[in-house]
């Protein structure tokens, strides 16, 4: 049974000073409104010559994306219907997984780490195990190459735009990777998503998923569509599917964003550094920026001992929102308490006592500057 809710939650904590998030630039945006279908077909091609994906295609959301992937991935995946997915994890990356019908069986991280372990992946296989799910757990990449294996791999690095293993985009290692363009995350089209595909198949079973399962891909390239001609081309349907299909208003404003990526990507690494700088050291336990990698999502950090719920109250109290490692160790939420996991020992203890703070382009170097000397005062 969900408790009722506490008296002080129903005051919404909108008077923080140091929010995690500011409000993303939209001036000088309208003007990129013009023809019809102009800027989802400009916006996937700047990604494209931005990032270097492969193959891609243009969601409505990230959570849209696990699902098109999730669908996708279950057709290929065939009687093999056991996936195993990360502790750390997000509630529509394992419902994607669960709607494609996947049995799930959550595996643990890495000790004091974000990110799926490769001791505990090979404890939870099974040899129905058809899917390993990798979340590149805010913006840190999973040490992919060990989790890979000859397994059908679905990545969410929908806290991540440029996550790297090696010199290499994560993307570039196993089978389908997801974007999100969700307004905090690295790029924002205020709404969006997008599935990078190695396989030109499982890239046309993705476009026809979200596309309400039809067969006609006019919409990506007219000249190798492969549905019949005639008057119900665009109504031949050879999958269940859905319309999962980003807005031309979300992908201008995702263009409007993407101008302005080097700036945006250089100001969330000088925030991560800021606070790194000013805690590594201190009572605090903090993990240094990804090498090579693109930047993370948010800062995490993590007290040594006493609560994390008091602590984050403490901060509240001198302006600064902080938040958990999103709730948790996902089977530790009522939706989710009947996956199988092993304990999730790691998971739940860091999650114990670790929270974060944001590092959002948008967010005032002198701010930022204040977060840190309070988390740094308040840890003494």
């Amino acid at each position: 049974m969900i408790a009722p809710p506490h008296p002080e939650r129903a005051k919404r904590v909108e008077g923080l000073r140091f929010p995690c998030t500011g409000p993303v630039a939209t001036a000088g945006f309208s003007p990129l409104l013009t023809e019809p279908r102009a800027n989802l077909r400009a916006f996937a091609t700047e990604l494209r010559s931005t990032f270097s994906p492969p193959r891609l295609s243009l969601v409505n959301s990230g959570s849209s994306a696990n699902l098109a992937a999730a669908l996708a991935l279950a057709e290929r995946a065939g009687k093999r219907r056991h996936a195993v997915a990360s502790a750390f994890t997000f509630p529509t990356t394992l419902s994607s997984l669960l709607t494609a019908g996947f049995e799930v069986t959550l595996a643990d991280v890495s000790p004091g780490g974000f990110n799926l372990s490769p001791d505990s992946l090979r404890r939870a296989m099974r040899p129905d195990t058809g899917l390993v799910c990798v979340t590149h757990f805010l913006g840190f990449p999973a040490p992919i190459d060990e989790l890979a294996g000859d397994l059908l791999v679905l990545q969410d690095a929908c806290e991540t735009m440029d996550a790297r293993v090696a010199n290499r985009p994560v993307f570039s290692r196993g089978t389908l990777t997801t974007w999100s363009f969700y307004h905090p995350h690295h790029l924002s089209s205020f709404g969006g998503g997008a599935v990078i595909s190695l396989d030109e198949d499982l890239h046309r079973a993705v476009e026809s998923i979200a596309h309400w399962g039809r067969a006609c891909t006019c919409h990506v390239d007219d000249l190798a569509c492969r549905a019949p001609e005639g008057a119900a081309h665009q109504f031949t349907y050879v999958r269940p599917g859905h319309n999962l299909e980003m807005s031309e208003l979300n992908a201008a404003f995702g263009r409007f964003q993407l101008a302005r990526w080097a700036e945006m990507e250089s100001a969330r690494k000088a925030r991560y550094a800021i606070l790194f700088e000013a805690l590594a050291g201190s009572s605090l336990d903090v993990w240094a920026p990804p090498e090579g990698s693109g930047s993370p999502f948010v800062f995490p950090f993590a007290i040594r001992s006493g609560s994390a719920d008091a602590f984050s109250r403490r901060l509240a109290a001198r302006g600064v929102e902080s938040r958990t490692l999103m709730g948790g160790p996902i089977a530790d939420q009522l939706a989710f308490r009947t996956i199988a996991h092993d304990g999730l020992a790691n998971a739940r203890a860091l999650s114990a006592r670790a929270l974060f703070v944001g590092i959002h382009q948008t967010l005032p170097l002198d701010d930022v500057r204040s977060v840190a000397a309070i988390l740094l005062e308040e840890s003494r």
